[in-house]
């Protein structure tokens, strides 16, 4: 027996003392007993239900059993239900009527209806309707009020097919059922009208477009700081989803399917911002009401903030703001922003089990969902993490014009430089598509391009404001690397298979000179194949271009319609026929060719199907006859001509077979690697870390000054192995005494204390820095061990003062670290302003100061425990000073970035 094809015969039985079918009065109307009708014959809430008994009778005992055995007993309908009667009113009789009648209880249809109920209103708790079994008939009272039957028919229609096919022992009807049941979700049912009605649904969305003020301003409403026992910061757990039945892991992608992107890339944003909370990666969730009901409830379980991107759109699979509004109550407090890219960006709140969430839903684009995630995301994380300054804005002069500006307020990603005490932002590249991820490669920062509405152009040279993404390209080298104020010796020693030769002792007088010695032909480099998503903060070994086009099909970048256009476009009809549906992920072979005057409703990033050659937005479109359940269009009227080739993505357009993708020695982020997994690439070649092993000699003060520097190396960007050793209380002169690092490749031994005895015989060359007010001895040098000639690099520091130690490690060994990791610059200056007269200066050597942006400027604030985040050079005289003060004692000073802050990334 076809379940499709067996008619489940339904009887709806209005109880009341005031209704009646006829429409002449509106006031007694039956709405409640005709909406019902009209869900289940014209709707098919119920699968395979047809109303073929319907009646009014009043509030009266006998007469509602009488009607009720007639339709039971001489089997008129499977299913009965009555509306009306079950409240407390003394002629509320509806669950006395059917309990007199039933032979069996169901009470847990009639639970169901209540606890489904209580999430709409209180009242729902005065119901005495009750549900059961009479003769071969199953029988459900409903409220009367028509929303409130609606509401209850919608929680039990998912299961009165298979307890008719119970009742009836019609067994084979209801193993069909369970089929079915376990391929269309328990819950479907329950999705709201308005959204399986594709052809009724908003054309234009109902949210209104706020600025970037505005929603900032409801972030920060929102962006509560919550403690723990301790009274310290509690940091929210983040859930990341993506969100799409298009996507696919790159693991399992194939032709057809877009990589998914997204949520590894937002999860990657922020570690790079270094986010102390816990963040997980969760993955894909399908276009389906039930899966994002299900994932979603599992998220508020475990988390307190959820991500997603994709399906906030109009699409007819953006279903998430649906499900956040109807399915979990919650408050869509802003559902559009008046930007581009990512204006469908939305942000939401909830109370789940008692707990409040917050949902930050962005677009599905990669570059919005980036975008976004800057300018929503992590202000948020900022301010809830207790940071004072949440957005990273800077000032720079535009280098070039800028015409075409879009009716929106635009954040386009650009270049921003640092070159000789001022910042300068370039936007070349003309390709800034939101699903062009390359726009984001070589780009630091996103300028912010006003509205057209307000200016037509903006012209070179105008001070713009910048937000960064990214680390600040820096040009500028301090003259204090190149100033002769330094005494330094080497003594070059170099030890091969025992045979130890000496040379004369060398002068140097500059940390240039010191650093080029240091990474001249001291190291080399190793390599190692890591995968892809564990690459963020290594450094590309080789370039890499693409295997592969992007996108690999003809897809339309808006929700609308595809069609063949041709040159007689005023000859023809503006009426075209809806032949398919394309969706994001449906296979492009298994579409067919469409003719003239035949379309295809198609969505964002879906495939053009065969004979189209353009795609009319929605936004242009009107829909002239829908099927008779109003599930989707027939006909549809296009408004305005269209253009050939509009809205179309080309084959390859973003991405083309052999394009080179990153250069050699990228630095590997977020964006760089969404970059590479949206192309397959699973393996990337990068520059290996060595291992460092830190060895404390001669005493505990060393010990100590081991500690120091380990804590030192872990908070910069190194991303090797670092360990600490036992005290050494001698050293022989073999280097045996090192046979634990040999296992390593290239390890790096860096010595604390007194080493000479191991100095003359095994270190290549050793350094002595000085000058009036401080010593700094820093040795290095490199062994080769055995016939391999595996090499091993030593490093000394032989000073126990905190001071020294800071800048040895920022000045020489940190430098050097990023030099043999392949970094293509190894140490940042820029010019900087110091508010203080020439008396409280220090003078002759480097000062530990808070570097900050304040005003378009660069400033150093010296003598402070706060975020020391540079080291500036003294002058060396007061003379010298006063002649550096300017007005306002205003001293300019060179400084040395050893730390980024809130404000502002240094790239080294």
């Amino acid at each position: 027996m076809d379940l499709k094809k067996t008619t489940i015969k339904v009887g709806i039985l209005t109880i009341s003392d005031t209704r009646t079918p006829s429409q002449s009065n509106i006031d007694s109307f039956d709405s409640s007993g005709q909406n019902l009708i009209k869900l289940i014959n014209d709707s098919n809430v119920i699968e395979s239900a047809k109303v073929v008994q319907y009646d009014c009778v009043t509030d009266d005992f006998d007469l509602i059993q009488a009607k009720m055995t007639e339709w039971c007993s001489e089997r008129k309908v499977d299913v009965l239900l009555s509306t009306g009667g079950t409240g407390l009113s003394p002629r509320d009789v509806t669950p006395e009527a059917t309990l007199g009648l039933v032979q069996k209880l169901i009470p847990g249809i009639s639970q169901a209806i209540i606890n489904e109920s209580l999430k709409f209103t209180p009242m729902a708790m005065l119901s005495r309707a009750v549900s059961g079994i009479y003769e071969k008939t199953l029988i459900i009272n409903l409220p009367g009020s028509s929303k409130a039957s609606e509401e209850c028919l919608y929680v039990v229609a998912s299961v009165i097919p298979h307890a008719v096919s119970l009742i009836k022992d019609e067994k084979q009807i209801s193993k069909q059922f369970h089929k079915q049941l376990n391929i269309t979700g328990h819950n479907e049912s329950r999705i709201p009208e308005y959204v399986t009605k594709i052809a009724c649904r908003h054309r234009e969305s109902p949210f209104p477009k706020i600025s970037m003020k505005s929603a900032l301003s409801i972030l920060k409403e929102h962006a509560v700081l919550q403690y723990t026992e301790n009274n310290k910061i509690k940091y929210p757990t983040v859930w990341i989803f993506s969100t799409g039945d298009e996507l696919e892991s790159i693991k399992d992608s194939h032709s057809g399917y877009i990589r998914d992107t997204n949520s590894l890339m937002i999860k990657q944003i922020l570690e790079q911002d270094n986010y102390k909370g816990q963040i997980f990666n969760h993955g894909i969730i399908r276009d389906n009401w039930d899966d994002l009901c299900k994932h979603f409830e599992e998220a508020f379980n475990n988390a307190d903030i959820l991500v997603t991107s994709g399906g906030v759109s109009m699409g007819e699979k953006d279903l998430i703001k649906h499900v956040l509004k109807d399915h979990f109550k919650s408050k869509i407090h802003f559902g559009r922003v008046n930007m581009k890219p990512g204006m469908p960006t939305t942000f939401v709140t909830l109370i789940f089990k008692d707990k409040k969430k917050y949902i930050f839903c962005l677009p599905g684009n990669p570059v919005s969902a980036g975008v976004c995630t800057h300018l929503f995301l992590l202000p948020y994380l900022r301010a809830v993490s207790g940071k004072k300054l949440i957005i990273h804005s800077l000032k720079a002069k535009l280098t070039h014009t800028i015409k075409g500006l879009d009716i929106r307020p635009e954040y386009r990603r650009a270049l921003l430089t640092y070159e000789n005490g001022e910042l300068y932002v370039s936007c070349l590249n003309s390709h800034q598509q939101s699903s062009r991820l390359l726009s984001f490669i070589g780009s630091n920062c996103l300028l912010q391009l006003p509205s057209s509405s307000k200016i037509t152009n903006v012209e070179s040279s105008a001070i713009m404001d910048v937000i960064l993404i990214k680390s600040i390209e820096n040009t500028y080298i301090a003259p204090i690397l190149k100033e002769m104020n330094l005494c330094i010796e080497i003594i070059k020693k170099q030890a091969i298979l025992s045979n130890t030769k000496n040379e004369k002792p060398l002068l140097y007088s500059c940390i240039e000179d010191v650093l080029h010695l240091m990474t001249e032909n001291i190291f080399v480099a190793k390599t190692e194949i890591i995968p892809t998503e564990c690459a963020m903060g290594y450094i590309l070994y080789s370039p890499i271009n693409s295997s592969e086009n992007l996108p690999q099909f003809q897809a339309s970048i808006k929700d609308g319609y595809a069609i063949k256009y041709g040159n007689n476009w005023f000859k023809k009809s503006n009426v075209f026929n809806v032949v398919q549906v394309s969706v994001a992920g449906t296979v492009p072979s298994c579409q067919k060719e469409i003719g003239e005057g035949e379309c295809t409703r198609i969505s964002t990033g879906a495939p053009l199907p065969p004979g189209a050659n353009c795609v009319v937005q929605v936004e242009d479109t009107l829909v002239k006859t829908k099927s008779s359940d109003g599930q989707v269009e027939i006909t549809i009227a296009i408004l305005n001509e269209p253009k050939l080739f509009e809205n179309i993505r080309s084959i390859g357009s973003d991405i083309s077979i052999g394009q080179r993708l990153l250069d050699q020695n990228t630095v590997l982020g977020p964006f760089e690697i969404a970059l590479l997994r949206s192309v397959g690439c699973k393996d990337v070649e990068v520059y290996k870390c060595p291992s460092i092993h830190i060895v404390a000699c001669d005493d505990n003060s060393a010990y100590a000054i081991s500690h120091k520097l380990k804590n030192m190396l872990k908070v910069s960007d190194f991303k090797g192995n670092i360990f600490n050793q036992s005290i050494f209380k001698r050293l022989t002169k073999s280097p045996k005494q090192f046979d634990f690092v040999f296992d390593y490749d290239n390890p790096i031994i860096i010595f604390c204390g007194n080493v000479d005895e191991f100095c003359n015989d095994n270190v290549e060359s050793h350094i002595h820095i000085s000058n009036n007010t401080r010593k700094i001895s820093l040795g290095f040098g490199r062994m080769f061990i055995g016939i391999e000639e595996k090499s091993v690099v030593f490093l000394h520091i032989n000073t126990s003062d905190s001071e020294s130690i800071y800048n040895c490690v920022h000045l020489f060994i940190l430098p050097f670290l990023r030099f043999i990791t392949g970094r293509k610059k190894i140490i940042s200056s820029i010019k900087t302003k110091c508010n203080m007269s020439s008396e409280y200066l220090p003078i002759d050597k480097f000062e530990k100061a808070e570097l900050h942006y304040e005003n378009g400027d660069f400033k150093v604030t010296c003598f402070t425990m706060n975020h020391q985040s540079c080291l500036v050079n003294m002058p060396s005289s007061f003379e010298e000073i006063n002649i550096k003060l300017k007005r306002e004692n205003i001293t300019e000073l060179d400084a040395i970035v050893t730390e980024n802050s809130d404000c502002y990334f240094i790239h080294y």
